[in-house]
């Protein structure tokens, strides 16, 4: 179902930004996609992949995440913990990465567990929100993709770049990505960014993998990312 270095050249990844809201998802027809949490509530878009790493999204969300519109794609779910009792990883509503009792209906569901380096899971981002900490434990799975680190700042970086890494791209792209508390489908805005959100840790590990992470979202939030325009990127062939 996963299959190590099964592609190469390029993939997006489709956050759930309120950004999303204007950009035209159907110039990505013929590209390889992996969306993340709720973008199957896009009308109109539908990934190759959808990856979920928050066992309350799931819980919360169960339907809206699996449904028809992904029988031909291909569910990337973290659905396990490996260090239950330690840190905040616990076997309680309080946990993110507990799992939850999969439909068997779905066939297409490939699944991780959470798991440390450091072997314990601590808070990971300043009290004042600004900081993201303990960057230096963010690792990628590159010979199994049986585990994932949550030491990054969002599913994104924790388990979709991952996800693209070991399927054998070269070039990431992000869209959707804009650093904002609001998502696409919000009816209520909440003022502000997710501060703690960026991607220099990941750019040092990609760089072990000769992968490039590029920023296609037109509001380009994350300035250690080169930025290019969708068109742009789609005119190279």
């Amino acid at each position: 179902m996963i299959e190590k270095n099964t592609y190469k050249n390029r993939c997006f990844i489709v956050g759930t930004g309120e950004s999303l809201n204007k950009i035209d998802l159907s110039l990505l027809e013929n590209e390889i996609t992996i969306g993340i949490n709720l973008i199957l509530k896009h009308p109109t878009f539908v990934p190759n992949y959808l990856c979920v790493a928050d066992t309350t999204v799931m819980e919360h969300n169960y339907d809206t995440i699996f449904n028809d519109k992904m029988n031909d794609g291909t569910y990337v779910i973290a659905n396990g913990c490996l260090m239950t009792g330690k840190g905040n990883c616990i076997d309680g509503s309080g946990s993110t990465c507990r799992g939850i009792k999969l439909d068997s209906d779905y066939q297409n569901i490939y699944t991780l567990n959470h798991w440390e380096k450091s072997r314990i899971f601590d808070n990971h981002v300043s009290d004042d929100r600004k900081t993201l900490l303990k960057t230096d434990e963010y690792y990628i799975d590159i010979d199994n993709f049986a585990t994932l680190t949550s030491y990054g700042g969002s599913t994104v970086d924790n388990l979709a770049i991952p996800l693209a890494v070991y399927l054998g791209f070269k070039e990431i792209y992000l869209l959707g990505c804009d650093g904002g508390w609001n998502h696409f489908y919000d009816k209520v805005q909440k003022p502000g960014k997710r501060d703690w959100i960026n991607y220099k840790h990941v750019i040092k590990e990609l760089d072990l993998y000769g992968v490039k992470l590029l920023n296609c979202d037109y509001t380009n939030y994350f300035k250690e990312l080169d930025y290019v325009k969708l068109e742009d990127v789609l005119n190279e062939f």
